[in-house]
């Protein structure tokens, strides 16, 4: 049985939104990342998600770039005000590479 200490990945705390979209490509629900790694993540969410549900999400992070993710809910659990939910990736598409878009202040 796997435990935090013996993870595939790595997880790193972030604290960034996670944007949840319909097969259409419309934005449905914000969540609150709150962490992250090569193979998954878990984030909080006032709506419900299905258990084994596939996702479409888009994650913005200041060392890996903007990624647009697939992946399935692999676990959740309600606390006060909130949803807590573990997603394992399918698929991991960088669209734009960490420090693409800075330009220097004029």
């Amino acid at each position: 049985m796997r435990t935090n200490n013996n993870r595939r990945d790595k997880r790193d705390l972030h604290d960034s939104a996670i944007e949840l979209f319909d097969k259409a490509g419309n934005l449905i629900i914000v969540g609150k990342l709150v962490d992250f790694s090569m193979s998954g993540a878990s984030f909080r969410a006032e709506q419900t998600l299905a258990l084994g549900g596939q996702i479409r999400a888009r994650l913005r992070l200041l060392e890996e770039g903007t990624l647009d993710i697939s992946a399935r809910v692999v676990w959740s659990r309600e606390e006060p005000g909130t949803n807590l939910y573990g997603i394992k990736f399918d698929s991991i598409e960088t669209v734009y590479p960490t420090g693409e878009l800075k330009r220097p202040f004029t």
